[in-house]
């Protein structure tokens, strides 16, 4: 138990913390912890519309424009929405599209995913340019049903070689067509702070220890690794990231010894001191050996012998669950993986043992429902007519962890990305693991678009290399538990000496007390630390 003093002093030192340096940088991952910091731009009330929005908080850097809306209601940002966005970027009534009282140069709508550029006064909808994602770089999470949005826009965005952000002030409207109008009258004024930026997030992309398991989990497109003019982009990126057991899917068209020999290949080592296994497009390739293997509808059941490296075997289910808008064929499949691991954890399968270490890696397609990645985590079975009764996932009964991993270079959690699409950018892919016997290490998404030229040249990568698959490598590593997150001076306790560590820290990146491996120490990394606090 924390004794409540001691509560006391490390709340009082999370309030002096922050307070002793600027606020923590916003992510665009789809936690919300960074925004409590945040002050609100505009509280509204309650039933005044069928969509209601009822805060907004704004914030800006350099590079760019944070908004983030809550709703008393779940719903789909990028789907089955009237939601309109009206920016008048020179906050000049006179110039753009002349609606609700503003001059608006960006009209976007969220559930069409598409909006309009007016570089000249005009009040018809229908005269801008027409507009996507892609031209104002628009990131947004989560990408499933929430009732909080956090949304990025470039403030370097530009439209037929005109910049969209002209000033440094700006006014918005949100207006749905069910009848709400946020604000009520008027518009939300925002001046762009000209401060610093931010500590640049600039985290390596090597295991933090060498004795570390690095799990990848990539879904490859359509067996591109075989397309000559992409092959070169595969092999970088693979040599780059030094996988110990790699997770595969759309690999349709070959083999499992096939996929062996093309990525061992890149990686100079021989095949047989590699071991593979496949089902459907899920494939899996380890330097450990492979004990056991089956498929679960066209997903990839794989047990690996990683005792001597991890103390115990690991369970992997290698998954590509359906797409788009089969959210019941979604939930099933992964209602089929967790009964899966139920009688796993009963003892009830002859090949696995019941304390087997687990990954649940894959493309997901985790759009639609936000129950999905809920019921991976927690065990939350929600077809028990067919399936079973919930289960308790991790070995000690717990939920298992999402550690949301974050760009090497970017405060950006996207895992999928086609600049083509009409989807923005979203987080579809996971690497979940069961942490009460795996200790995360690295969690990296690499995204070579948005590293920089020394990072590249470091690790022999190209700029383009990542857009060889419209999917992101995951890069999850693990090892034993070593002791409490928290104790950073590697004492055995997590006291006031760790404290003084992390805080010393605050706001930057450092390697020893950035908890949750996403760039910079702040709150959450001391949340982290609370829960471990030795008596």
């Amino acid at each position: 138990m924390i004794h409540p003093n001691t509560v006391a002093s490390l709340l009082l030192a999370s309030s002096v913390a922050p307070a002793q340096a600027s606020a923590p940088p916003i992510t665009i991952e789809g936690l919300f912890v960074d925004w409590s910091s945040r002050p609100t731009a505009l509280s509204d009330p309650r039933g005044d519309g069928d969509l209601d929005i009822t805060r907004l908080k704004l914030d800006d850097e350099p590079d760019w424009f944070h908004l983030l809306l809550e709703s008393p209601v779940e719903f789909d940002l990028s789907e089955n929405n009237e939601l309109v966005l009206l920016i008048d970027t020179d906050n000049d009534a006179s110039t753009g599209l002349q609606a609700e009282g503003i001059g608006a140069e960006i009209r976007f709508v969220f559930g069409e995913r598409e909006g309009r550029f007016f570089a000249n006064p005009t009040s018809s909808v229908e005269s801008g340019t027409r507009i996507w994602h892609g031209d104002l770089s628009l990131q947004a999470a989560p990408t499933v049903t929430s009732d909080r949005f956090e949304v990025a826009l470039a403030r370097s965005a530009t439209v037929g070689g005109e910049a969209v952000f002209a000033g440094d002030t700006i006014a918005i409207v949100f207006v749905d067509g069910g009848g709400e109008r946020v604000p009520d009258s008027g518009s939300i004024p925002h001046v762009f702070d000209l401060a610093d930026p931010p500590t640049a997030r600039d985290v390596p992309l090597d295991k933090e220890r060498v004795e570390d398991v690095r799990l990848i989990s990539w879904n490859v497109l359509n067996d591109s690794p075989w397309d000559a003019s992409e092959s070169g982009k595969f092999a970088r990126m693979i040599q780059a990231i030094e996988p110990d057991i790699l997770n595969l899917q759309e690999i349709y068209d070959h083999s499992p010894n096939q996929t062996r020999n093309r990525f061992v290949g890149w990686m100079g080592g021989s095949s047989k001191d590699w071991y593979v296994a496949g089902n459907n497009d899920c494939k899996t390739i380890s330097r450990y050996p492979i004990l056991h293997s089956e498929p679960l509808s066209g997903n990839l059941v794989v047990l690996v012998d990683t005792t001597e490296a991890l103390g115990r075997p690991l369970l992997i289910f290698n998954a590509h669950t359906p797409c788009c808008s089969n959210d019941e064929g979604r939930q099933w499949e992964i209602d089929e993986m967790l009964a899966f691991l139920g009688r796993v954890r009963a003892g009830n399968h002859d090949d696995i043992p019941s304390d087997v270490a687990v990954q649940i890696a894959g493309d997901l397609n985790l759009v639609g429902l936000a129950q999905q990645l809920d019921s991976l985590v927690e065990g939350d079975i929600i077809n028990e007519s067919a399936f079973g009764p919930d289960i308790a996932p991790d070995v000690d009964g717990s939920s298992l962890l999402d550690p949301f991993p974050l760009q090497t270079e970017s405060r950006l959690a996207y895992t999928w990305r086609n600049d083509w699409s009409w989807y923005w950018p979203g987080r579809l892919d996971v690497s979940i693991i069961s942490d009460s016997v795996l200790e995360p290490g690295r969690r990296l998404v690499l995204e070579t678009r948005r590293m920089s030229a020394s990072r590249l040249v470091e690790h022999g990568l190209q700029a383009e290399d990542s857009g060889c698959s419209d999917h992101l490598p995951i890069i999850c590593d693990v090892r034993p538990p070593s002791g409490p997150a928290g104790d950073l001076d590697g004492d055995g306790l997590v006291n006031g000496s760790d404290l003084g560590i992390l805080l010393a820290a605050w706001d930057t990146y450092s390697e020893i007390a950035d908890l949750d491996g996403d760039g910079i120490v702040d709150g959450r990394d001391l949340g982290l630390m609370l829960v471990d606090w030795s008596d």
